[in-house]
């Protein structure tokens, strides 16, 4: 049987080959036509609207590679943490394809934190409490606050200086939030080859756990979880800081149900070095913004979208699109109008139904101008 790294390494190269291959194919078609000079003003005309949507789908195309691109190395990274967790990864063979220089074969990438071990000489690992693309989360005992906190093993940019410059900057931008439904960020830690995040702990479980357990909320329940998200979303924009990548998995609730996001500001710090396309996906799809699918500009508008997406999962019990594969479902943000959640869940207030669907409009000038003039819409 074939060893799983193999066919994800694979996957990592040979899917951005193919789609750069489609826009080198567009490029050739957009050489073609500055290359012809056609007399008649309205052939002129016609080339001209063509070369701008070729332009266009190549920015789109460009942005998808960087897209696949991430979302298989955080595949990989997860792949490769989990085979460290079972033992010793296997010897390379000669005819296995070698990892990129970025993901060294048992570096931090895979790297398991054990129960005791000191970090920093200040703290001490208690207990693995999560994992995902980007690292894992411990609990640890903070020698020097003498509290626990969450420790989160930054992936993204190990080994590479500037990308460590790059996520200091944000942490210290993430500083600036401070709100009771905001998680705390104390410190960005380096030991050896690993860079840490410090960070508030808060006991109880994410959005995205309770969801799966409850599905749909009551009408009450919904509103009262949103409207903390919205006030925590409102306390960074009033400081400029953008979070983009609202989900339920970046919101934490404790045993009563009190509010804290997480990973303010901290999303477009965590791409991979040497990614240059004309636009870097960062999100989560099932609750981007059409700007974000496309790669272009975005502002605290794009996390009202995402906090639109993120309340009609709330109310209706799933995001407003599904789909086999992050792609289709980041085209259907761009092309595509949610169900009105009352056809979904008639319980759902007339109210809340206008507000949820003026927060997805994919035009930025179309939505509320922030977050805290969505909450009023919604618990109006």
């Amino acid at each position: 049987m074939a060893d799983p790294a193999t066919g994800i390494v694979l996957i990592v190269f040979g899917m951005p080959v193919a789609i750069v291959g489609v826009t080198q194919y567009f490029r050739y078609k957009m050489a073609q036509l500055r290359g012809r000079q056609q007399e008649d003003p309205k052939q002129l005309e016609k080339e001209k609207e063509e070369r701008k949507q070729l332009e266009a789908r190549i920015q789109n195309l460009e942005s998808i590679v960087c897209s696949v691109d991430l979302e298989l190395n955080a595949r990989m990274n997860r792949m490769l943490a989990a085979q460290s967790a079972v033992g010793a990864l296997p010897p390379h063979r000669p005819d296995e394809p070698k990892l990129p220089a970025t993901v060294p074969r048992g570096s931090v990438l895979a790297m398991a934190l054990a129960p005791g071990q000191k970090i920093a000489e200040r703290y001490t690992i208690e207990r693995e409490i999560g994992r995902g693309g980007m690292g894992a989360v411990y609990l640890a005992a903070d020698g020097k606050l003498a509290e626990r906190v969450a420790l989160k093993i930054i992936n993204a940019g190990v080994g590479d200086p500037a990308a460590v410059d790059r996520f200091r900057r944000e942490v210290a931008a993430a500083r600036k939030v401070t709100h009771p439904n905001v998680i705390r960020i104390h410190d960005l830690v380096e030991d050896g080859g690993m860079v840490l995040l410090s960070m508030e702990y808060v006991e109880g479980m994410t959005l995205a756990e309770y969801l799966g357990r409850v599905g749909a909320l009551r009408i009450d329940e919904a509103r009262l979880i949103i409207g903390q998200v919205c006030d925590g979303v409102a306390a960074a924009h009033a400081v400029g800081v953008v979070h983009r990548d609202l989900k339920p998995g970046n919101v934490l609730l404790d045993h009563e149900k009190r509010v804290k996001v997480i990973d303010f500001g901290l999303a477009k710090a965590t791409f991979m070095h040497g990614m240059t396309a004309t636009g870097l996906i960062i999100g989560t799809p099932e609750y981007m913004a059409p700007e974000q699918v496309r790669g272009t500009p975005q502002d605290a508008r794009t996390d009202v979208y995402a906090l639109g997406a993120l309340a009609y999962h709330l109310f209706v019990g799933r995001p407003p699109f599904a789909g086999e594969t992050p792609i289709a479902i980041g085209f259907q943000h761009v092309t595509e109008t949610p169900r009105a959640p009352r056809t979904l869940r008639a319980e759902v207030p007339e109210s809340v139904e206008h507000a949820l669907m003026q927060a997805l409009e994919k035009d930025p000038s179309k939505r509320f101008a922030d977050a805290a003039e969505l909450k009023r819409a919604l618990l109006s």
